[in-house]
C-alpha cells in the first residue's frame, strides 16, 4: 500500500503512529488484534512484527554493511546469523559492498541496507512482517530507484501462489508514479485524514476531489463549462469542477481548437501545454514528433474519461 499527499498532510506521522513511536491523541493501533504499545505505555514501544525504515536510513556509521545487518540478529545462534546475513546480502544485491562502511556506499545501497536490517529478524509466529517505509525513493537516482522498486516487489510477492506472503509493505511517497506502479492499494492523505482509498486504477481514474486528482498524476482541472465543446452529463452543473487526464485528450482532424504553448519531450511521448478558448490551459500527450510551439491543433476528449469532482 502507498500513501500519498502534500507535505504536512500527516503521512510520516501516521507511519510513526503505526510503528508505536508516538502516542495517539485518541484511539489505538492493533495488529492481528494485538495492541501496539506506545512510548507512554512501554519503555520499548511498538510491535515486533512492525519494522520502520526511516528516510535518513539510521545506519551505524562505523561498522560495515554486513555488520549493520548482523546487528538485527545478534541474539540468534552464530550459524543462523551467518546464513541470514548472507541471504539478505544476496536478496538486496549488497554482496559487492558488504564489507564497506555506510559513508563508502551510495544512497541506494544505504536504503537497501536499511531494509535488509529491518527484515533480518523473522516474525516470531510466522505471520507477515509489516515493513513501513518513509519516502524510500527520495534522493535516489533512476538506477537506484529501480533497484529499490525491484527489491520491494521481490519481498512482498515472493510467496508461492496460495501461500501467505512473508512481508506486507506500507510506504509513503510524494511520487504518484511510484505509488501507482508498486501498490495494490493507494491512500491519499490531506490535513491528517485519509480522504480516498482504493486500487491504483480506481484512485487514478475516479478521483473524488481535485486534491486527489493532483496528488495521483497529471490532471486538467477546470469548471466543466469553461471548455467549449466539452460534453458533460446532462445532470452536471457547468460550474462543477471536472478532471480530465492528459491521455484522455486526443489530437484529431476536427474538434476543439487549441494553440500549443510548450512542447516537452518525455522520452516515449511528448507533453504538450496548450491553450483553448480564452487562454484556458490544457495538458495533453502525443507521440507525434512534428508538433511545434505556436501550432494550432484540434482535439477531442473522451467523454467517458471526464470525471466530475466533489466540492
Amino acid at each position: 500500500m502507498a500513501l500519498v499527499g502534500a507535505s504536512g498532510s500527516g503521512k510520516s506521522t501516521l507511519l510513526n503512529l503505526l510503528a508505536g513511536l508516538m502516542d495517539p491523541d485518541e484511539g489505538e493501533v492493533r495488529l492481528n488484534d494485538v495492541h501496539v504499545a506506545t512510548p507512554g505505555e512501554k519503555l520499548v514501544p511498538g510491535h515486533p512484527d512492525i519494522r520502520l525504515v526511516h528516510q535518513e536510513y539510521q545506519l551505524m556509521p562505523n561498522i560495515t554493511v554486513r555488520q549493520n545487518i548482523a546487528y538485527a540478529v545478534r541474539y540468534y545462534q552464530k550459524d543462523y546469523q551467518t546464513y541470514r546475513v548472507n541471504e539478505l546480502l544476496r536478496l538486496c544485491r549488497l554482496e559487492a559492498v558488504a564489507d564497506r562502511i555506510p559513508r563508502q556506499i551510495s544512497g541506494g545501497e544505504k536504503q537497501r541496507t536499511a531494509i535488509a536490517r529491518a527484515i533480518a529478524e523473522p516474525s516470531a509466529d510466522g505471520r507477515a512482517v509489516i515493513l513501513l517505509l518513509d519516502e524510500p525513493f527520495s534522493h535516489l537516482d533512476l538506477p537506484n530507484r529501480t533497484h529499490i522498486r525491484d527489491l520491494l516487489l521481490d519481498l512482498v510477492r515472493e510467496a508461492e501462489p496460495g501461500e501467505p506472503a512473508s512481508f506486507a509493505c506500507l510506504f509513503v511517497t510524494h511520487d504518484a508514479t511510484d505509488a501507482l506502479a508498486l501498490s495494490d492499494e493507494v491512500g491519499v492523505m490531506q490535513d491528517g485524514e485519509l480522504i480516498q482509498l482504493g486500487t491504483p486504477q480506481t484512485v487514478y481514474r475516479q478521483p473524488e476531489t481535485a486534491y486527489v486528482a493532483q496528488m495521483t498524476g497529471p490532471a486538467n482541472i477546470m469548471a466543466g463549462g469553461l471548455l467549449p465543446g466539452l460534453h458533460l452529463p446532462a445532470t452536471a452543473d457547468p460550474d462543477q469542477l471536472v478532471c480530465i487526464r492528459p491521455e484522455a485528450i486526443r489530437v484529431s482532424p476536427s474538434g476543439i481548437p487549441v494553440v500549443v504553448r510548450a512542447v516537452l519531450f518525455r522520452g516515449g511521448y511528448t507533453e504538450l501545454l496548450a491553450e483553448a478558448g480564452s487562454g484556458l490551459p490544457l495538458q495533453l500527450f502525443t507521440t507525434d514528433p512534428a508538433v511545434n510551439v505556436g501550432q494550432q491543433l484540434t482535439i477531442t476528449i473522451l467523454p467517458e474519461e471526464v470525471r466530475i469532482l466533489a466540492g
